[in-house]
C-alpha cells in the first residue's frame, strides 16, 4: 500500500499544554505508536521551527533563523516573509513536497497554516496551499467562515480544512501548522486552553476515521512560558560603553502575540572589534543566560553563520528580550525563543520508525526525506 502521511505542527502545543488537556485521540495515537519527547531547534520560535521540520533541515542548511532579517552589513531590517516574497531564492533547501514530487513519491500534496506568513515560506512544491487567515472560498464553503487570527476557533478551521481536503483529494503529503495565540493569551490549565486542544483532538480523530492507514506525525515548534521582565541587550550594552542595537529573533507582525518580546535575540555592534567586551559585559547581565559570538552560535545551533547578528544571546526562564525604550523593565507576557521553550513532544502513527528515532522536531522532515532519497 502506498504510503500516505500527515505532519501537524501544533504551534506551542508543548508537553504541559497536551498533559493539561482532555485529548483521547492524540493518546490513543501516542499508545499506538509513540511519544517522544523531543527538542526543537534554538531559537525556539516559529519560523525556524516550521523551516527546519518541513525542509527536514536546520537552520544551517535552509537559511531562515529568524522572523525578521537583519543586515548585518547595510542595518536593513525585512520580515522573512517579505524577504521570500522578493525571492524565493532565500531559502536555501528544498521542501518536503518539492522533493516528494521530484523523487515520485507525491502525485498531490497539500499546505495549511494558520498565520499568512508561513505561506510564501512553505509553500514550494505544494499543490494546495491555504492559510486560514485568508482562505480561498472553496475551504470558506466546506469550513465556515474566515475566523479572527487572534481567535481559538481559527485553529479549529483550519484542521476541518484538512479533513476536508484528505476526503476529496486524498493529498499523498500534507502539513499543517496551526497558530499559538491561545498559548500566548492563557496557561495550560486555563478553561480555554483545554478547549482548545479538546476540539484539534475531536478534529484529529475524524482524519483518523477517515484515513485509518495514513502515517500521522504531530509535533510543536516550541513551547511557552509566562515572563516577568523585558530586557533590550542593545540598549543594555550602549549604556555600559558598547553601542549596539538588538533585534528580538520573535519580532514578527502578530504582535498582539507576544508583543514583540521573546527569549532570544540578535545583537548587532556598531563595532564588531567590541565582540569580546560586549560578551563579557553580557555574560554579567541579569537575565540573561547563555552569550555567543556569531561564530560559536553558528556551529553550537546549527544557524546559518551569515544569516545572524554578531552575537546571540538567549534569555533565562523568566526574561524576554525587546527593542524597549528603556534597558529593563517589568512585563506580564507569556513567550517563546529561549531554550527553555525548545522542548517537545513527537507523536508518531503508523510509522515505520520507533520513538528512539526523533531527537528534534526535524526529524519528522529528516527520515521522511531519506526514506524516499
Amino acid at each position: 500500500m502506498k504510503r500516505k502521511i500527515l505532519i501537524l505542527c501544533i504551534d506551542a502545543g508543548s508537553h504541559d499544554y497536551l498533559a493539561a488537556s482532555d485529548i483521547p485521540n492524540l493518546r490513543k495515537l501516542a499508545e499506538a505508536g509513540f511519544y517522544r519527547h523531543a527538542n526543537a531547534v534554538i531559537p525556539s520560535v516559529t519560523n525556524v521551527n516550521n523551516v527546519s521540520i518541513a525542509t527536514g533541515t536546520f537552520p544551517e542548511t535552509h537559511g531562515i533563523t529568524t522572523n525578521y532579517h537583519v543586515d548585518r552589513d547595510t542595518g536593513i531590517g525585512t520580515f522573512i516573509e517579505d524577504l521570500l516574497c522578493r525571492d524565493g531564492r532565500f531559502l536555501l533547501a528544498p521542501t518536503l513536497f518539492e522533493v516528494a514530487k521530484a523523487a515520485g513519491f507525491a502525485d498531490k500534496t497539500a499546505l495549511f497554516v494558520t498565520k499568512k506568513k508561513l505561506l510564501q515560506m512553505l509553500c514550494a512544491g505544494a499543490d494546495i496551499a491555504v492559510a486560514a487567515e485568508a482562505p480561498p472560498q472553496e475551504f470558506i464553503e466546506v469550513a465556515g467562515s474566515v475566523e479572527p487570527v487572534y481567535s481559538i476557533e481559527i485553529n479549529w478551521w483550519l484542521l476541518r480544512a484538512v479533513r476536508h481536503t484528505l476526503r476529496k483529494h486524498d493529498a499523498d503529503l500534507v502539513y499543517c501548522t496551526t497558530t499559538d495565540w491561545v498559548q500566548h493569551a492563557y496557561p495550560p490549565e486555563a478553561e480555554l486552553s483545554q478547549l482548545h486542544l479538546a476540539a484539534l483532538d475531536r478534529v484529529v480523530g475524524d482524519i483518523v476515521d477517515d484515513n485509518p492507514e495514513r502515517e500521522i506525525y504531530i509535533t510543536a515548534d516550541h513551547g511557552m512560558l509566562p515572563k516577568t521582565t523585558a530586557l533590550d541587550p542593545g540598549r543594555w550594552l550602549t549604556q555600559h560603553g558598547v553601542p549596539a542595537s538588538a533585534i528580538p529573533i520573535i519580532k514578527d507582525r502578530y504582535v498582539a502575540h507576544h508583543s514583540n518580546l521573546g527569549g532570544a535575540a540578535y545583537v548587532f555592534l556598531e563595532n564588531r572589534s567590541d565582540t569580546e567586551r560586549a560578551v563579557r559585559v553580557l555574560r554579567q547581565t541579569n537575565g540573561v543566560e547563555e552569550v555567543y559570538p556569531a561564530e560559536d552560535a553558528a556551529r553550537a545551533f546549527r544557524l546559518h553563520p551569515e544569516r545572524i547578528g554578531d552575537i546571540f544571546v538567549l534569555a533565562d526562564k523568566d526574561t524576554v528580550f525587546g527593542e524597549l525604550d528603556v534597558a529593563e523593565k517589568p512585563v506580564s507576557v507569556r513567550s517563546h525563543g529561549s531554550r527553555h521553550e525548545s522542548y517537545v513532544p513527537v507523536i508518531g502513527y503508523n510509522s515505520p520508525w520507533s520513538a528512539a528515532d526523533f531527537d528534534y522536531n526535524v526529524d519528522v522532515g529528516r527520515l521522511f526525506l531519506a526514506s524516499i532519497s
